[in-house]
């Protein structure tokens, strides 16, 4: 996908989203993590996308989402007041600029995985 094609989703999505430095248009109806595959850009690990493996952990540094359930065990209550957030189950109300969290930063190993 180049620019041009990035810029038309643009047209049609009225939130920028900025994650790692990696920017694409995100619908508010859409995930960020949807946003992010759609646009063609690679910006996180892609994992279940079903808000359980924590995989696409992301810390939201500017801007507003909510978000659908996720795992507790890779997100706490404390966590998503901290602005922790899955980018499969954050839905953004606003801008965002967010940050990805490694793996190794939470102490649950992927689904399907020994940890």
């Amino acid at each position: 996908m180049d620019d041009r094609d990035v810029e038309g989703l643009t047209q049609a999505a009225p939130f920028q989203i900025e994650i790692g430095g990696v920017r694409f248009p995100c619908r508010a109806d859409q995930s960020l993590l949807a946003a992010m595959i759609a646009s063609g850009r690679k910006a996180l690990a892609v994992g279940c996308r079903s808000g359980g493996c924590g995989v696409c952990r992301i810390r939201i540094q500017a801007g507003r989402c909510s978000t659908g359930h996720m795992n507790r065990a890779v997100v706490s209550a404390a966590d998503e007041q901290a602005g922790i957030v899955l980018a499969c189950r954050a839905y953004p109300s606003s801008d965002i600029r967010a940050v990805p969290l490694p793996r190794a930063s939470f102490g649950v190993a992927p689904v399907g995985r020994a940890a």
